[in-house]
């Protein structure tokens, strides 16, 4: 099973994909950060954006897609990252992709067994689970964070599932 896991954000977006074999065996597949220039207006951005992603899904065609559903303080930022996640889920819809939204914390768990770790060490751990040489800059980290905690959920079933809302 091949996994994309998305940090959405309208400025830079991470995007990781991971390939689960049986026995939780896992492979770095590729990682990077999609970005829209900050002079561009909100729209063309998430334009830019979701076009990107499409071509990261084209190229490599993952079987399923996991979004970290951040939590933003601010109105205007949670308007912002809100309509980026928007755009993820609806450009892995398209393509046939079933989404998956994680709570940073909930990916942070899966990614390093601390739902409270910094950017920081979910970059090394990751980079370390995964054998990278390089340590990931943190939304590549989260990204990849957020596809190992879907490829978790669904293959071994030990994340937490979230509660229902009411």
């Amino acid at each position: 099973m091949r996994v994309l896991g998305i940090d959405p954000s309208s400025v830079a977006t991470g995007y990781a994909l991971i390939d689960v074999a049986p026995g939780f065996r896992l492979t770095f597949v590729e990682a990077g950060v999609i970005t829209a220039p900050k002079g561009h207006d909100q729209h063309a951005r998430l334009v830019e954006i979701g076009r990107d992603l499409e071509g990261v899904i084209a190229e490599f065609a993952p079987d399923c897609a996991a979004v970290e559903a951040g939590f933003v303080q601010h109105l205007n930022g949670a308007l912002t990252l809100g309509a980026s996640r928007g755009v993820a889920c609806y450009v892995c819809g398209r393509a046939g992709l079933a989404v998956t939204e994680y709570s940073p914390s909930t990916a942070k768990k899966a990614a390093t067994g601390n739902g409270s770790a910094s950017k920081e060490d979910v970059a090394r751990i990751v980079a370390a689970r995964l054998g990278l040489k390089r340590i990931p800059d943190g939304d590549t980290g989260d990204a990849i964070s957020v596809a190992l905690c879907r490829a978790a959920d669904r293959e071994a079933g030990w994340i937490e599932r979230p509660r229902a809302a009411g």
